[in-house]
């Protein structure tokens, strides 16, 4: 649902920043009235998906321990009503997106995050019915969030109107065609995802599904941070592109995946270093496999933010067919290929190494895709966002863990590891990685939250 989120948001916001780009606020509301009628089609078909589809693989696939099968059918149609809430969230997040307000989609996110600290520690304290409840609560946390972006563009955005009645049929054909492509691509992220789940639980169980459930949190919590450098750097792709700016249009492509690189690195070494640590404290018991699960889900995460600021660029230009059909195409491969390696016998984190694998093949894929469009130098490409990316990153990482030969206790190497990433990491990143241009972006993004801050 994250993927799928931030995919479509991408697109809604494509459109939106056009109109205001224009001037046009008559096109904005028709833009976003059709946007609204479109994302509930998608919705709607969304909800049938999960519910017939999702109703065969739990009674005929998955291996779900017995007498909790009726309660997974309950959960997988609160899951198929959670996504027809999310799709429906989507285009007033590329409204706010459009116009930078990054600062409301933070605090809803940070009351998001408070519920479900509460559901957290509600559902310890619940004898029965555990699963029932989450599931519930976190459908009404959607729900709840849901209205309250609406409340928002309402009273602060009038030139945006909520409602159906300005659809537009010739803004529809071309905002369809887009959306369409989009999905395709979000659907295949979605199943590579999430399929790999699937897989592990018809080869090896609940018990190793459990552990890479753990590991995809950790994922999860790395594209949050992530997402806010795509967010705040999305716009001023689109506005380039909107005004012919090519080459500014490749720099902040360049820029957005070292930047989105960076604020997850910064976070993820002393994580990959001390894993055991955290996940002892967090867990106490820690399912089997856990760690090798984690390290190399952070790895795959990083590999995966290389192409962070490519596909924003093809949605500028409005180049999603070909994108989406050749990236949907790799990344599905994922499944068929490691269910062959099961097959023969292979060990459950193959089909990590085969993400991995296949990741970089599609970003090499994705750039030669690019260059038939945008002329480019790919070398500096590869240079700009991966030696400059990766080196920083290696050598912090070695000095980390250089760190774990003084015999510290457990919970002194754990902050000694993140005092060493905390303050050694951003300065060989802004003395080595950043080019004189980013490190002005840079300055410029931080004067922004900084007026934001006095502002309040």
């Amino acid at each position: 649902l994250a993927v799928l989120n931030w995919s479509l948001s991408n697109a809604t916001q494509r459109y939106t920043a056009f109109a205001i780009g224009e001037g046009d606020f008559v096109k904005l509301k028709k833009v976003f009235s059709t946007a609204l009628v479109i994302h509930f089609l998608y919705g709607i078909l969304l909800f049938g998906i999960i519910t017939v589809i999702g109703y065969f693989f739990v009674q005929n696939i998955l291996n779900i321990p017995v007498g909790k099968v009726h309660d997974a059918q309950i959960v997988l149609y609160i899951v198929a009503f959670l996504s027809f809430i999310t799709i429906m969230t989507i285009p007033f997040l590329g409204i706010l997106r459009t116009s930078e307000n990054f600062l409301d989609i933070a605090i809803v996110g940070i009351i998001e995050s408070i519920l479900k600290l509460g559901i957290a520690l509600l559902i310890v304290n619940l004898v029965n019915s555990k699963l029932l409840v989450y599931s519930l609560l976190l459908m009404g946390i959607s729900l709840l969030s849901l209205l309250i972006y609406i409340c928002i563009i309402k009273i602060k955005y009038k030139i945006v109107a909520v409602t159906f009645r300005l659809y537009d049929k010739n803004h529809a054909k071309d905002m369809f065609s887009f959306l369409s492509w989009s999905l395709l691509g979000s659907l295949a992220l979605t199943s590579r995802n999430e399929g790999v789940q699937v897989i592990i639980n018809i080869f090896f169980g609940v018990v190793r599904n459990a552990a890479y459930g753990i590991a995809t949190q950790i994922s999860v919590a790395m594209s949050i941070l992530a997402q806010g450098i795509i967010g705040s750097i999305s716009p001023q792709i689109i506005k380039s592109a909107g005004s012919g700016e090519t080459s500014k249009m490749i720099f902040l492509m360049r820029t957005m995946s070292k930047f989105a690189a960076f604020s997850t690195s910064i976070i993820v070494i002393p994580i990959f270093f001390q894993c055991p640590t955290i996940l002892k404290i967090w867990l106490t018991n820690v399912p089997e496999e856990t760690v090798m699960y984690v390290r190399m889900i952070i790895i795959f995460g990083q590999i995966m933010l290389f192409s962070a600021g490519i596909q924003t660029v093809f949605d500028a230009l409005g180049k999603v067919k070909i994108y989406n059909i050749w990236v949907s195409f790799i990344l599905i491969l994922n499944l068929p290929i490691g269910y062959i390696f099961f097959k023969l016998g292979f060990p459950s984190y193959t089909i990590i190494i085969v993400g991995m694998s296949l990741e970089l093949v599609s970003l090499s894929v994705r750039l030669n895709l690019l260059k038939k469009f945008v002329a480019f130098s790919i070398k500096e490409f590869y240079f700009d966002t991966i030696f400059r990316v990766c080196f920083p990153a290696i050598f912090v990482s070695f000095i980390v863990y250089l760190s774990g030969f003084f015999n510290l206790n457990s919970l002194l190497s754990l902050l000694l590891s993140f005092l060493i990433s905390f303050t050694l990491y951003p300065l060989v990143i802004y003395n080595f990685s950043l080019e004189a241009k980013q490190k002005e972006l840079l300055s410029g993004m931080f004067s922004k939250i900084t007026k934001r801050k006095l502002k309040e």
